[in-house]
């Protein structure tokens, strides 16, 4: 079966709302960088403002807009991904049970620390009652979700489906990760250096293309512990299922931040598996969170729709390609879980 990309938007380090970024990116030369913030008065009201955290209002206004770019009203499911959930309002609880010596607790910080808040009231805003699913498994989780609304698809439950992935970023958070060495990147040049980012994505997947569809999805594929070896013949299977060839791969997205540990398992897949193509660093542009491949999905997707890639997003700064019909995705987390993922021009 055929699913496809009919719209997706995000809201991270790169213009809100908006694909600005593909012509005019903002590069940032910070250690670490928030979100840049939308104007939530002109999507929300002031008091679905003060009900929600800040995820959540970016999660619901992106899902509105994702859709109605789309035109769906209301989507056949909703499936999200996030590695860590609302975890600004989870501090805040684990710090009033502290303080409060365990009374008097706010009963809204305990229900949206919880990581299905997301996917909840996305659904309870657009008064969808349809399936309903939220995936955490830190680094992979938007390829859960994508893999099981894959499925859904494929068990011809649904005609089209919204798929998200959300990530913020707290001090507590960015000083306990940065003690592990998360974020030991290593300045290459005044343009592209990665930092800690933040991260939300939102997705209309469909059964049906048409002229407005961004690209097709061929392949998801999730391993756990591969060799280099079952790696490069899961990427040789994927392609003679697709039909497609090595040399049909215009470029494959990877997620080197410059962190050795991070980025020996990109490194030996590039110089073994698609040694002459073209590598994609987007982290040195959206930065990274435990949900930077779905804005690595997201960037994929207009790249395909835009037929280019532009030189900046390119590891070694080359000339922008043109004419892109085949982006092959490959993540890991902690070199344990792996993805890939092959979107073609529809």
């Amino acid at each position: 079966m055929s699913i496809f990309i009919q719209s997706a938007n995000q809201i991270s380090v790169q213009q809100p709302l908006t694909d600005e970024w593909f012509e005019n990116p903002v590069f940032h030369t910070e250690s670490r960088v928030h979100f840049q913030d939308p104007d939530f008065k002109q999507y929300l009201s002031p008091l679905q403002s003060r009900r929600m955290c800040n995820l959540l209002k970016r999660a619901v206004v992106l899902s509105k807009k994702t859709l109605k770019d789309a035109n769906v009203e209301i989507p056949d499911a909703i499936v999200s991904g996030t590695g860590l959930g609302c975890i600004e309002n989870t501090e805040k609880f684990l710090s009033s049970i502290s303080e409060n010596h365990e009374q008097f607790l706010q009963p809204t910080y305990f229900m949206q620390s919880t990581h299905n808040i997301l996917s909840s009231t996305i659904a309870i805003e657009l008064k969808c009652h349809g399936y309903n699913n939220t995936f955490v498994h830190r680094g992979v989780s938007f390829e859960h979700a994508l893999f099981d609304a894959m499925i859904q698809f494929q068990n011809n439950r649904v005609n089209n489906l919204l798929l998200g992935s959300y990530e913020e970023l707290t001090d507590d958070y960015y000083i306990f990760f940065g003690r592990l060495g998360v974020w030991d990147f290593q300045p290459e040049n005044d343009k592209r250096r990665c930092f800690a980012s933040e991260s939300a994505v939102s997705m209309a997947l469909t059964n049906k293309k048409d002229i407005n569809s961004l690209c097709e999805i061929k392949a998801v594929e999730l391993l756990y512990r591969p060799s280099a070896e079952r790696l490069k013949q899961s990427v040789n299977e994927i392609l003679e299922k697709t039909g497609c060839e090595i040399s049909d791969i215009d470029a494959v997205f990877v997620g080197l931040n410059t962190v050795s540990a991070n980025d020996d398992a990109y490194n030996h897949f590039i110089n073994n598996v698609l040694e002459d193509t073209p590598v994609v660093q987007y982290k040195s542009v959206f930065g990274e969170s435990l949900s930077s491949s779905a804005l690595a999905v997201y960037a994929a997707a207009k790249c395909l729709k835009n037929n280019k890639i532009p030189a900046f997003l390119l590891k070694n700064g080359e000339k922008e390609i043109n004419g892109v019909k085949n982006i092959l995705l490959y993540n890991h987390y902690k070199n344990k879980s792996h993805s890939l993922i092959l979107l073609s021009l529809c």
